[in-house]
């Protein structure tokens, strides 16, 4: 009953104030350097569809839209899902969106013939204070697809002023809570290579990860990256990582 309730509010959000879904200021947060960041990806490889958790009132999913690749995405909470599904209602041979917690959706979406298992962009904005499904979401993505690319919002950037999410001890979204997932699929990380102070919007931080092969590629080829993963050996977790 909660979750009709809810639906039905999130149609009435969509009707009334639909100046709201852009509030971050766009897509991406309104982050231009960002968006470089990913259309040199989805430019440079070939990539076959794109799957984003975390819809809220899909702001980013409308650029997402934008490109001629099928765009899965799921949305946990009923009302912001509501929302999203008046947003893209012509568009929904399109935009697949889902009502569902993003573990049960990914792993959904590993057994769907239809949804390609290789060269998938991944993005990931499910995350929320108690809530961090990250580790189980890349343990799914790196499990199931080949050669995916993973981009992590609200993430920390080494060494700079982007604005990340920290929830208390051990729930920061930073390198150090992804290394057992990054150590066991031998996982290439990289992060913006521009300076946060040219970026626009509200500034969060971010993270792209791949496997090693593809992180190669990235490196010779997208210049609005810069690789990060190196292991150093020192028991300081502080300077477990160095750019190369």
């Amino acid at each position: 009953m909660k979750g009709f309730i809810n639906k039905g509010l999130g149609y009435l959000d969509y009707i009334r104030k639909s100046g709201a879904q852009d509030k971050w200021g766009g897509p991406f947060n309104g982050q231009q350097f960002r968006q470089r960041i990913f259309f040199d990806l989805i430019n440079q490889f070939p990539v076959k569809a794109i799957i984003e958790t975390g819809t809220y009132r899909g702001t980013t999913t409308t650029l997402f839209a934008t490109t001629p690749l099928p765009v899965y995405s799921v949305e946990t909470h009923p009302r912001f899902y509501a929302y999203s599904k008046m947003r893209f209602r012509h568009q929904r041979n399109k935009v697949h969106l889902y009502n569902n917690d993003s573990r049960a959706f990914l792993t959904m979406l590993s057994k769907d013939p239809v949804v390609p298992k290789e060269d998938v962009f991944f993005y990931l904005d499910a995350h929320w204070k108690d809530d961090l499904p990250l580790r189980e979401e890349l343990e799914i993505i790196f499990t199931n697809w080949q050669r995916p690319i993973v981009m992590i919002d609200d993430f920390q950037v080494p060494d700079s002023d982007y604005n990340f999410d920290d929830y208390g001890p051990g729930k920061t979204l930073n390198l150090d809570y992804l290394e057992p997932v990054i150590a066991t699929h031998l996982i290439s990380v990289f992060f913006p290579a521009g300076n946060v102070a040219e970026e626009t919007g509200v500034k969060r931080g971010c993270v792209v990860l791949c496997q090693e092969q593809t992180g190669k590629d990235i490196k010779k080829s997208i210049a609005t990256l810069v690789r990060h993963l190196v292991s150093t050996g020192s028991e300081d977790p502080g300077k477990r990582y160095r750019i190369r």
